[in-house]
C-alpha cells in the first residue's frame, strides 16, 4: 500500500472517529451509554479501514462512498458544531457553509484518490460526473432534511445521521446515473461487423 492511501485510511477512521466524538459532545448520556457509544465507533472505523483496505476487490465506487461518509460526513458535522444551529437547514447561509465544508473535506480527497473519478477524469468527463454526483447529494440532503426529528438530547445526533444518510442514498442515486449516462456503450452489431471488414481489409 502506497503511503498517500495508508494516511487516507488512518484519515477516514480518525474522521469517523471526530464525527462520533463531537456529536457526544451535545448528547446527554450515561456513562455505560457513552461506552456502549463508544464501542460502536471503534467497530465502525474497523470497518471502513477493512472496506478501504479491500477496495481493489469492490466496486470502484465504494472509493467515493467512503471518503463522502468519513470525511464529508466530518465536514457536515463541523459546520454544525461551528456555527452552532440545531438543525442542518435552519436558514440558506448555514446550509452553503455546510455543503462547503462537505465538499471541502469529502469531495476533493475523492477526485484524487476515488478509482470512478479518475475513470472519469481519464475519459474527459469529470466535470459532468462532479456535477451529477453533487447535485444527486444535494438533493438527498434536502430531502432528508425535511424529515421532521424530536430526540430530546439525541436531537443532534438523529439530524447528523438522516443527513448523512441523505447524502449517501444520493450519491448512490447519482453514481447509478452517472453509470447510465456517462458510462461507454457497447458498439452495435452492424457496427461491430463493419469494424471487423475494415480491420480484415486493411
Amino acid at each position: 500500500m502506497r503511503w498517500a492511501d495508508r494516511l487516507l485510511e488512518l484519515w477516514l477512521g480518525l474522521a469517523i472517529f471526530l464525527q462520533a466524538l463531537l456529536l457526544a459532545a451535545d448528547a446527554s448520556m450515561s456513562r455505560a451509554q457513552l461506552a456502549q457509544y463508544f464501542s460502536g465507533t471503534v467497530c465502525v472505523v474497523l470497518l471502513v479501514i477493512y472496506f478501504w483496505r479491500s477496495r481493489a476487490y469492490l466496486n470502484s465506487h465504494v472509493d467515493m462512498l467512503l471518503i463522502m461518509f468519513a470525511s464529508g460526513g466530518l465536514g457536515m458535522q463541523l459546520e454544525m458544531t461551528i456555527s452552532d444551529h440545531p438543525a442542518h437547514l435552519a436558514h440558506m447561509v448555514a446550509w452553503w457553509r455546510m455543503c462547503a465544508w462537505m465538499f471541502a473535506l469529502g469531495l476533493v480527497p475523492a477526485i484524487a484518490f476515488s478509482r470512478c473519478l479518475r475513470t472519469a477524469r481519464r475519459r474527459g468527463h469529470l466535470l459532468w460526473a462532479l456535477l451529477i454526483d453533487s447535485s444527486a447529494m444535494l438533493a438527498g440532503m434536502w430531502v432528508a432534511s425535511h424529515l421532521e426529528i424530536r430526540h430530546g438530547d439525541w436531537t443532534m445526533m438523529s439530524r447528523h445521521f438522516t443527513m448523512l444518510g441523505g447524502m449517501t442514498l444520493g450519491m448512490v442515486v447519482g453514481m447509478w446515473i452517472r453509470s447510465i449516462t456517462l458510462s461507454p456503450h457497447p458498439l452495435e452489431p452492424e457496427r461491430m461487423r463493419e469494424a471487423e471488414r475494415r480491420m480484415r481489409n486493411a
